[in-house]
């Protein structure tokens, strides 16, 4: 596939164009992107939760790569639900076991976290079905 970039609005500094060893045409010259950088996203975890702090750690544990991270946070209420705003590099079907803690270490929640690019949630499907799974030898 090729792409030709005429104007990317808005694009500043710190703006990224996400490819995968695709060729990019700009303005005649050639360019190749061999790996996808993203921006860092935001996401937002809203749990219930034993007892309320302010500061909180989240702890998140990667089944696949068997490697924890942890990020230290400021947390807010609403409704009686709490409420982490954290930036995390996810990859699709990567799955962590998650922990909320206070500074202490002492459980607040605890849960799992499935990162996937499917929309239909409804409908998931953790296989995708393929000519009825038959194997061609």
């Amino acid at each position: 596939m090729s792409l030709k970039i005429i104007e990317i609005s808005g694009a500043t500094g710190g703006d990224y164009l996400t490819v995968d060893n695709n060729i990019i045409t700009v303005d005649s010259n050639l360019y190749t992107a061999d790996m996808t950088i993203n921006p860092d996203p935001t996401y937002f975890l809203r749990v219930p939760y034993r007892f309320f702090t302010d500061e909180v750690k989240l702890v998140m544990w990667s089944e696949i790569k068997q490697v924890e991270t942890i990020y230290e946070l400021p947390a807010t209420q609403e409704d009686g639900i709490m409420v982490l705003e954290f930036y995390h590099q996810f990859i699709d079907n990567e799955t962590f076991e998650v922990r909320v803690t206070d500074l202490t270490d002492k459980l607040m929640w605890r849960g799992k976290i499935m990162a996937t690019t499917q929309t239909n949630l409804e409908d998931y499907i953790l296989h995708k079905v393929v000519d009825n799974n038959i194997i061609k030898i």
